[in-house]
């Protein structure tokens, strides 16, 4: 990974065909292979595959161990399936020194044995060098680029408590689910070289995994014995390694270091931000740090220039895309993206301003950050310790002639009130907000002070979203819909919906990506005389469905009905109304 600054220590970037998932072209079985070579009859094969299914064990070794064939046949056999040499690990001089490389818990856990350190590279026995996955995990325990070799996994198994030690027990290796560590330093202080050393290394090797794990945030937590690596992939959280806890110290220094932050302020929070690229790709990083009683916390924010999508038609789709627009494409009024914090309120916001800079408008924005740059559009930070907040930030847009003012949330009625004054005047305002739906976002309003005409007379649309995580195109397969969840559908329950069991391209999660799903709520006369009478947020629910609005748990239910996830992500993005 390069940074933005030179850095002699940091490693090279993990080369593009490892760092992301890859389209394999379909490949005979091992069965099969076998089968051709005539080297197992097919009655030897069926009933090898009968014992693999009780057994769970791979077919390979189930065929060896009931004298079908042989160990170096099988070996061959998947060195052509898999397109990787194969080795007899009993045959092989093992380096001793590679096997300090990896740790034994993660060794053990994918059942891989090192056999040779050759510069940067980690010469690996395993007896599935297809598993990406596995891949990830143990370049990122050796801080090494990954070489494989097929290998039988009873040979692998024999050297594993060969040169590590056979004491290393089943319970131990089912304690955790994540990569553990230890990096040998001794008396760790901010100004040891090793320390740096190992900071520099581990900083650039958890930046990569994520970039590769298509995470969005990297939480590093100190506990009370270990510093914890979280990734938030496609909205949720997943363990990735504990790392020693006196290597804390030394990582959050680093990551200070990279971020422009005071290496010596520890008792108050700071935000910074650094540039890195990993195989081509440039990301931003935005990070902040936090006091808590077992030392500093720090999160990082991956933000993938390349993947940006400035684009309305490529996240959304009819026909809240025509109606968006259109209110976006209006010469006064207010728009506001609702929803929590990570459902894209601003990438939403992003693509509108980028299509609406291309008609050459004077458009300026306040943001707290600024995200991204966008060409063609003024942006501007706020800097709440010089006062530059907000509503100071929209008053002083008002003097510049703008077209279009963005502002990145409205949190105060001051910044609503100078809003509403600003699109009563000829602009369009467009911002977010946090609330749970487009319609209690007039609530919301309303309960902020201003009066009802105001309101009614500047907010033109309301869009509320949330970003629904897809099931697995790779490993997805049809369940029964369980009596429990039946009454999400009410009386159009499908018998029938999809979930991911898990698999490389989906890193064992039985997700891969998000979609959108929109509320949007326009303005009209209705719902404005409901406004000015002070109505309840159910009648103003009720108003909207009759124009057309459809709920973001409706939207949801649907892409069940399709196939396109899963029941549990109704419950979790949405609730009943």
């Amino acid at each position: 990974m390069s940074h933005s600054s030179a850095d002699p220590q940091s490693r090279p970037p993990i080369p593009e065909e490892l760092a992301a998932p890859i389209a394999r072209p379909k490949t005979p079985t091992l069965g099969q292979i076998l089968l051709e070579r005539n080297l197992v009859t097919p009655d030897q094969l069926r009933q090898a595959m009968e014992r693999q299914q009780r057994t769970r064990r791979r077919l390979g070794r189930v065929l060896v161990e009931m004298g079908f064939t042989t160990a170096d046949a099988v070996l061959e056999a998947l060195s052509g399936q898999l397109g990787v040499q194969s080795t007899r690990i009993n045959s092989y001089t093992v380096n001793p020194e590679a096997v300090k490389f990896l740790p034994e818990k993660i060794a053990r856990k994918h059942m891989a044995f090192p056999l040779l350190k050759l510069g940067s590279t980690l010469v690996v026995a395993i007896p599935s060098p297809r598993n990406l996955h596995t891949l990830d995990d143990l370049r990122f325990a050796s801080g090494c680029e990954i070489q494989t070799m097929v290998a039988m996994e009873t040979e692998i198994q024999t050297a594993l408590d060969k040169y590590y030690g056979n004491h290393f027990g089943a319970a131990d290796q089912e304690e955790t689910g994540v990569v553990v560590i230890d990096v040998p330093t001794p008396q760790l202080d901010l100004h040891d070289e090793v320390a740096e050393r190992s900071a520099v290394s581990l900083i650039d090797r958890i930046v990569a995994r994520a970039a590769a794990d298509r995470a969005s945030d990297i939480h590093l937590e100190p506990m009370k014995n270990s510093l914890r690596v979280r990734f938030r992939i496609d909205g949720t959280f997943h363990d990735v390694a504990h790392l020693l806890l006196a290597l804390a110290p030394a990582v959050i220094a680093r990551l200070k270091v990279l971020s422009g932050m005071d290496i010596s302020e520890h008792r108050n929070p700071q935000d910074g931000r650094f540039s890195a690229t990993i195989g081509g790709r440039g990301l931003d990083v935005r990070a902040s740090t936090y006091p808590t009683i077992w030392g500093e916390k720090a999160v990082l924010r991956l933000l993938d220039r390349t993947r940006l999508q400035l684009s309305l038609d490529s996240i959304m789709n009819e026909p809240a895309l025509a109606t968006f627009r259109e209110l976006t494409r209006r010469p006064e009024g207010i728009v506001l993206v609702t929803g929590p914090t990570g459902s894209g309120k601003t990438s939403t916001l992003y693509a509108a301003l980028a299509e609406l800079a291309e008609t050459g408008k004077n458009i300026i924005t306040i943001e707290d950050p600024v995200e991204y740059w966008l060409p063609g559009v003024n942006q501007g930070q706020a800097h709440h310790k010089a006062g530059f907040d907000f509503a100071r930030g929209l008053r002083a847009m008002l003097r510049q002639d703008p077209d279009v003012i963005m502002v990145g949330e409205i949190r105060d009625a001051e910044t609503l009130e100078t809003g509403i004054e600003a699109a009563l005047t000829g602009h369009l305002v467009l911002s977010t907000l946090h609330t749970n739906s487009a319609v209690s976002t007039v609530t919301r309003l309303l309960e902020m002070g201003l009066e009802p005409y105001l309101l009614a007379s500047a907010v033109t649309g309301i869009l509320a979203q949330r970003l629904v995580r897809t099931v697995c195109e790779q490993c997805r397969e049809p369940v029964t819909l369980s009596e429990g969840m039946r009454q999400l559908f009410k009386n159009d329950a499908p018998t029938t919906v999809y979930r991911g069991v898990g698999c490389p391209e989906c890193r064992g999660i039985g997700y891969k990506g998000r979609r959108g799903i929109f509320e949007l709520l326009v303005m009209n006369d209705e719902m404005r005389r409901l406004m000015y009478e002070n109505a309840s947020e159910a009648q103003m629910l009720n108003a909207a469905r009759q124009a057309g609005l459809r709920t973001l748990r409706e939207l949801c239910v649907q892409l069940v009905k399709d196939g396109v996830t899963t029941p549990e992500e109704v419950i979790r993005i949405s609730q009943e109304r």
